[in-house]
């Protein structure tokens, strides 16, 4: 679910295709209906790409030959993409067609945008190729699994720091000086996030303890610091012209990236379920009670826990690299890389509402003032969409509000510091 917050007045964006290269967040604008796709006006662009349709048509030996090409496409047989999926894939085939030389002319890309625009998009499955090309599932996929990853990114940093308040952690565990002795960009930049929201916050000194706050930065900058490569590949195998007639390409470069960030995303699910488990935990919580339960008694969040731990479970058992060297690949890639982001934002969510229920047991008159107004502005917005669990009831709803958070823009919406007030 993509919740439409901050549309800008007066329409949508325009995401121009033929006018130069397209990122992936145009795509993911797109795909999420933040975004309207329009076609380059300038006359060379038009003349190039029937330029490249007429050569199709002179090797074919007929006119049929675009529609003879997509007949013989239409092969597919799976689950169907989503609506938002399907967007990100008719996007980046029109990103790649606009590059010319795959045959199609001006009227099949206006079709195709027209296509893009639609509130009720084709159902495609997952290897069907009448609209679509093989390399273009993939890159849509991996333009969504992208900026969601990315977005994630940035969100552990926010979690660990209210993990970090929930059990009252020793701050100078996320010192400068202690990061700069293997200065990993990535991981200095997560510290830094840390540090930035814990303010002038102090603990108990504890050494060599809560290794799951602790270490949070070394976990979080490895995707930090893989991700510019990883959206790179991306986004120049979204700016070139691909598949049939042109070339059928292997994608091993895409489908590399897309292994390397499923990877380093599952990995923040299983850091994010070793915080849970501490926050939920007697012995690791200071004080906390079992389970986060409150004074109403019950089981706490025992339930969540354990929802957590098969969500985690479920996103390491895709970390192998199941893939060889056969066609399609690359978009089992993507697949599964898409999934695995998924089920990680299910564990941030899940987390984020046990942190809420962490820090009001740990600090009940509210938050220390002295802490970073990033995180104070954070537990303020999840406060409105989660509150207090004061006795056991259904958090299905709670869950869903704070994943489509998340999905929209968790970074924006959950991790901007407070506008100053004039």
């Amino acid at each position: 679910m993509i919740m439409q917050i901050d549309l800008p007045a007066g329409g949508l964006p325009a995401v121009v295709f033929g006018a130069g290269p397209v990122t992936v967040d145009e795509i993911e604008a797109l795909a999420a209906g933040r975004a309207r796709p329009v076609l380059s006006g300038d006359p060379a662009f038009a003349d190039r790409i029937e330029a490249g349709a007429a050569r199709l048509k002179r090797l074919a030996g007929d006119g049929d030959a675009p529609q003879r090409l997509f007949s013989w496409h239409g092969a597919g047989l799976d689950t169907p993409f989503t609506p938002e999926q399907t967007r990100a894939i008719l996007a980046v085939r029109l990103a790649s067609l606009c590059q010319g030389g795959s045959g199609a002319g001006m009227d099949a890309l206006r079709r195709l945008a027209a296509l893009l625009e639609d509130d009720a998009p084709p159902a495609l499955a997952a290897e069907d190729q009448a609209l679509i090309d093989r390399d273009a599932a993939m890159t849509g996929l991996a333009c969504l699994a992208a900026v969601r990853a990315r977005s994630l990114c940035r969100l552990a940093g926010r979690i660990a720091a209210l993990a970090a308040v929930a059990l009252d952690a020793n701050a100078a565990h996320f010192d400068q000086a202690l990061f700069a002795a293997r200065p990993y960009p990535g991981t200095l930049r997560a510290a830094g996030w840390i540090r930035d929201d814990l303010g002038q916050a102090t603990g108990a000194v504890r050494p060599h303890d809560l290794a799951p706050l602790r270490c949070a930065p070394q976990v979080i900058g490895v995707l930090a610091d893989a991700l510019p490569w990883m959206i790179g590949h991306i986004e120049l195998e979204l700016n070139s012209a691909g598949g049939d007639p042109l070339f059928q390409d292997h994608a091993g470069h895409l489908r590399f990236a897309m292994e390397g960030m499923k990877n380093a995303v599952t990995k923040l699910a299983d850091l994010f379920e070793q915080q849970m488990a501490l926050v939920a935990d007697a012995c690791a919580g200071k004080g906390l009670p079992p389970g986060l339960r409150s004074a109403a008694g019950g089981h706490g969040l025992k339930a969540l826990q354990a929802s957590v731990s098969a969500w985690t479970a479920e996103a390491l058992r895709l970390t192998p690299d199941a893939v060889v060297h056969k066609a399609g690949t690359g978009m089992i890639a993507a697949r599964d890389c898409l999934r695995a982001v998924e089920l990680t934002e299910q564990v941030a969510a899940a987390l984020l509402v046990a942190v809420r229920q962490a820090c009001a047991l740990r600090h009940p008159d509210g938050l220390p003032r002295r802490l970073g107004a990033g995180l104070l502005d954070c537990m303020a917005r999840i406060a409105e969409l989660v509150p207090l669990a004061g006795a056991e009831r259904r958090l299905d709803q709670d869950l869903r509000r704070l994943l489509a958070v998340i999905r929209y823009d968790g970074a924006a919406l959950l991790c901007r510091a407070r506008m100053a007030v004039p």
